[in-house]
């Protein structure tokens, strides 16, 4: 198959086994350009599985990102649903609670983050799209890239302050 013509278009190795234990293994992330060259997002897949305060420090991105949450059955992402979720909004960090399914757009250059999944009665499908061939934020006045963890399965932890 390696010689079809479209065959740069599949890309099959988005399982990653980050050492996270708040999120369940494996995990799937998309990496854009990075792993198809040409393509235009970023999105990752995580069932989170324990309360995690996460993205304490608030950041900005130079490209639209959407932000979804389900419940952990695909029979029915709504009514699984068990979680109370924040999530801050603009410079004032206006708090938002989400407690049931939900997609939050985040345009491009605003501000957004703490993200805390403070209560998990059942685990949360997270999905997280951002409209950039390449993952990079802005934190603390300094740009940050991201490409994956390492092949331990380790992350650079600055990042995700």
């Amino acid at each position: 198959m390696a010689d079809n013509k479209y065959q740069k278009l599949v890309f099959s190795g988005f399982k990653e086994n980050m050492n996270l234990p708040f999120i369940a293994k494996p995990q799937a992330y998309f990496r854009g350009a990075e792993q198809i060259p040409g393509a235009g997002i970023n999105m990752g897949w995580q069932l989170f599985i324990k309360p995690v305060f996460l993205e304490k420090e608030p950041h900005t991105h130079n490209a639209d990102e959407y932000l979804i949450f389900l419940g952990n059955n695909p029979a029915d992402w709504f009514s699984s649903f068990d979680a109370q979720i924040d999530l801050f909004l603009g410079e004032e960090r206006e708090q938002y609670l989400i407690d049931k399914p939900a997609v939050v757009y985040i345009p491009a250059g605003m501000v957004h983050c703490p993200l805390n999944f403070r209560v998990l009665n059942q685990p949360v499908l997270f999905t997280a799209l951002l409209q950039s061939p390449v993952f990079s934020k802005t934190m603390g006045g300094k740009e940050y890239f991201y490409k994956g963890p390492g092949p331990d399965g380790k992350i650079n932890g600055a990042i995700f302050k």
